[in-house]
């Protein structure tokens, strides 16, 4: 059933219609589509008079959509190759203490280097399996985790950074209690919102001796601000004020930035160095390219950006996977393991 079709079995008289069928409309789309996408087009098909309810309505819903992540469980992946030694499943709680989150540790009996690795939006801790197995396999311990909200961890919305830099705090704090690992020698990795968030907590969190971020944005505003319609699917007018405002609604972050450039502007005012190597591919839809070089004219250093031209969003690790991690191993290494 088209949208058209949809929407003139709700009209009568071809009159367009109200705020209140509007929102049965867009209730009635979520029943009868799989995926809210479809959905806000059904929804946006009705708007022929544009009503103020009827943005609302779509904002509101659109905007509730875009925080609630699908779960994606580590036992579900389609792919979950052998690791050297078992990872183990793990819980802890969020450095605030609302919530217990979930996460896989696994050891290596080559070092004492431990790393975390952080998923994007709406990902999981099984996005960071493999990255994980070839930290495990080159001599790291590494911890991966479900942000809230996420696979298996409590919490139902996403902040898209904002609160998530709890859980990696949380995080960092219980890998540092583990026998394996030395407090001294622990370092980040994050994609996408992973990068932003490994940023964030980097700055809270002096243990951290080093960050790899790929495809990390530099400013969550300023992203919404010039790349929309890409995230909610919608068009910036007469959308993207509403919808954005029922998201940090929905997510209890009205008022409240995710910044990490000014974090890492308060690092270099504090004096504080931290080596960073900042990835991003060259045609990257999602995040543009030029994020990667703000975050590298502010990060304090000791610094290193690696754009890769041919790639889209976080895909260079797939496509040449071995000079991948191998440039993140020769960026670490030196810094943990010497």
């Amino acid at each position: 059933m088209s949208s058209e079709a949809f929407i003139r079995g709700k009209q009568s008289g071809g009159a367009s219609l109200t705020g209140p069928q509007i929102v049965g409309a867009v209730a009635q789309a979520r029943k009868d589509w799989d995926g809210w996408v479809k959905a806000s087009v059904i929804a946006l098909s009705a708007l022929s008079g544009a009503s103020a309810a009827g943005v609302t309505a779509v904002s509101a819903f659109v905007g509730y959509k875009v925080v609630r992540p699908a779960r994606r469980k580590h036992g579900e992946a389609e792919e979950i190759l052998p690791a050297q030694l078992p990872p183990e499943k793990v819980q802890f709680k969020s450095a605030d203490g609302k919530l217990n989150l979930c996460g896989y540790f696994y050891p290596s009996p080559q070092s004492k280097a431990g790393i975390i690795l952080c998923h994007g939006f709406h990902g999981g801790a099984v996005d960071t399996h493999k990255p994980a197995l070839f930290a495990q396999a080159h001599g790291y311990n590494a911890l991966t985790l479900d942000f809230r909200g996420c696979g298996e961890s409590e919490g139902g919305t996403t902040s898209v950074g904002f609160w998530e830099v709890e859980d990696l705090l949380g995080a960092i704090d219980y890998l540092k209690s583990r026998p394996e690992v030395d407090p001294e020698r622990m370092a980040l990795y994050g994609y996408s919102m992973g990068g932003a968030v490994a940023i964030l907590a980097a700055e809270r969190n002096p243990l951290i001796k080093a960050v790899v971020t790929d495809a990390a944005f530099a400013s969550l505003d300023s992203l919404l601000l010039v790349n929309f319609r890409y995230f909610y699917r919608l068009p910036a007018f007469p959308f993207r004020h509403t919808a954005v405002w029922w998201s940090r609604r929905f997510n209890n972050t009205m008022g409240k930035r995710v910044d990490p450039v000014e974090a890492l502007k308060k690092m270099r005012a504090e004096g504080r160095r931290l080596p960073h190597l900042i990835i991003h591919g060259g045609k990257d839809l999602s995040i543009p390219v030029s994020d990667a070089h703000v975050l590298y004219e502010h990060s304090p250093g000791p610094k290193h950006l690696w754009i890769l031209p041919q790639a889209a969003h976080v895909v260079g690790s797939y496509l040449d996977p071995q000079e991948y991690m191998n440039r993140i191993s020769v960026f670490l290494d030196p810094l943990l393991k010497s």
